[in-house]
């Protein structure tokens, strides 16, 4: 994959097996281009543009920008809902079916009995939400929101799988962890083909074996 910008010469390679390391020395820079790719990866405007093979792709489905690593999630919304969608299929596919609807039916069962129990009459949805069950259940991905580096491990894999995002891009993860920590998640990144891209502000002790791209204080292109 590429990613390119119309004020940049140079053009960023994207690959599963090699990660990226995007050096922005220039502070006006810096937040320029954090701030539009940010955007964009929301749904916003901007210049840059991602392709595959000469193909472009649409930035807000297929990247995730992550600014403020403490604040990452493995459960918000977004991620559950896809989530839930996945387990309802896994429900009624061909060997869930019987399963599912047996405990459907229990449910329905068991609001006859309460009504019979009770002093009023009670009626249900003929077709149960299982997706309603899901959320009344609090189902969610098992948290590892204790430690900093699992967290942002577990988050890689669910954007990977649930959300089909083809890049994942740090901005001064460099500050909080290690460089041993980094090539780490660059494992985790490369065993479930996504690509990384880290935007530093300044250079760090990343492996060698990253592609690296410079901007100096001076705004020019190494």
């Amino acid at each position: 994959m590429k990613l390119v910008h119309k004020n940049l010469a140079r053009q960023i390679t994207l690959e599963e097996r090699q990660c990226c390391e995007w050096i922005i020395e220039s502070p006006e820079l810096f937040s320029k281009y954090v701030q539009e790719l940010y955007i964009q990866s929301e749904g916003g405007e901007g210049e840059f543009v991602l392709s595959d093979n000469d193909k472009e792709l649409n930035i807000e489905k297929c990247v995730e920008v992550i600014i403020n690593p403490f604040s990452v999630d493995v459960n918000d919304k977004k991620l559950l809902n896809k989530l839930y969608s996945e387990l309802k299929e896994i429900a009624f596919d061909e060997t869930m079916y019987l399963k599912t609807r047996e405990i459907l039916a229990g449910l329905q069962g068991y609001f006859s009995e309460l009504e019979q129990h009770g002093t009023y009459f009670l009626t249900t949805d003929v077709e149960t939400d299982i997706v309603a069950i899901f959320k009344a259940m609090g189902v969610r991905v098992e948290n590892c929101s204790d430690n900093f580096l699992q967290n942002i491990d577990q988050y890689i894999k669910l954007v990977a799988s649930l959300l089909q995002k083809k890049v994942v891009v740090f901005v001064n993860l460099g500050s909080y962890i290690s460089t041993e920590q980094i090539e780490q998640l660059a494992k985790t990144a490369v065993y479930n083909e996504v690509s990384l891209l880290f935007i530093e502000n300044q250079q760090r002790n990343f492996s060698t074996m990253f592609r690296r791209y410079i901007i100096d204080k001076d705004k020019c292109e190494i």
